[in-house]
């Protein structure tokens, strides 16, 4: 059994792999003869003029590549629904083998959960790098404008010192403006990939400043400052509660833990609770405690919004 769910296992990381770089090279193809269309360089096959309107499925495509998925992830839409549906389909293989349909449930639940886990990681680290490069890259922008320089060409010269992943999305956006969208069009959609209040407050009064003049450097160095505050008071905030957070979660994830790692060890010694009243009234009490207990200490330690 345990060779089977081996085997099993790196068959499917091996599908896995293929599908992924399959995927990959096919959209790559399409993309390109998408651009190729749009541009009237090459006519699509079976119509003689380009499709104008958009599907359901464009839209969607569209919103993901403007959204923080696609920024930090680097994932298409597919892809994220692939990697989740794969992260369900092979621990659940193996679980099945080991354990039956029940075993195969909870493990492709597990596994499911520890994708879309390491999908949120991903985002809020991917934020929380970009909200710490904000301040020198605001910095950089007001000390290029008194130096004479365009707020664009400035753009450009900060954000080539800039640590990715802010300066990548400030040069995708100055690359998107040079295809022809307007800035504000652009600083909107820089937004939406990284939903960060303090980028947000500052893409307002670039987009104000534009619209009703006066001196951006000043008003960027006000922002700066108040971001620095906000951003120091939140880290300490941050540290403090650091202890009751680490509990919090470990005290909650632990007792599922322990059952799943019994359950799948030693079946028998854990089967009385699911084959009496007794043990499934012990079990619904102790996820109600759990979840509340849970409950109670997140509302505790949560850092205020900033």
């Amino acid at each position: 059994m345990r060779d089977l769910s081996i085997v099993l296992a790196l068959t499917w990381a091996l599908a896995l792999l293929l599908v992924v770089v399959g995927i990959r090279a096919t959209r790559t193809y399409q993309l390109t003869q998408r651009r190729l269309v749009a541009m009237g360089a090459v006519v699509p096959k079976g119509s003689k003029a380009p499709r104008v309107s958009m599907g359901v499925l464009d839209t969607l495509r569209k919103t993901w590549s403007q959204g923080q998925n696609a920024a930090a992830l680097k994932l298409r839409m597919s892809e994220y629904i692939l990697f989740i549906a794969l992260g369900f389909v092979i621990p659940g293989l193996i679980g099945f083998v080991i354990r039956g349909i029940v075993g195969g449930l909870v493990l492709g639940i597990v596994g499911g959960g520890g994708v879309l886990i390491y999908f949120r990681y991903m985002k809020a680290r991917y934020l929380r790098l970009a909200e710490l490069s904000l301040p020198d890259f605001l910095r950089g922008i007001a000390g290029a404008l008194r130096a004479g320089t365009s707020l664009l060409q400035a753009m450009a010269l900060v954000a080539k010192e800039t640590p990715d992943p802010l300066g990548a999305e400030i040069t995708r956006v100055l690359r998107r403006e040079s295809f022809g969208f307007s800035l504000e069009q652009t600083l909107e959609e820089l937004t939406n990939r990284i939903p960060s209040k303090d980028l947000a407050l500052a893409v307002m009064v670039i987009n104000i400043q534009r619209e009703i003049g006066g001196s951006l450097a000043d008003i960027l160095d006000n922002i700066v400052a108040t971001i620095v505050a906000r951003q120091r008071l939140a880290q300490e905030v941050r540290a403090l509660t650091a202890q009751g957070r680490f509990s919090g979660w470990i005290l909650t994830a632990l007792p599922f833990f322990l059952g799943f790692a019994i359950w799948f060890i030693n079946p028998g010694y854990i089967d009385p609770l699911f084959h009496s009243t007794i043990g499934w009234m012990m079990l619904g009490m102790a996820a109600v405690s759990v979840t509340i207990g849970g409950f109670l200490i997140n509302r505790l330690v949560r850092s205020p919004e900033m």
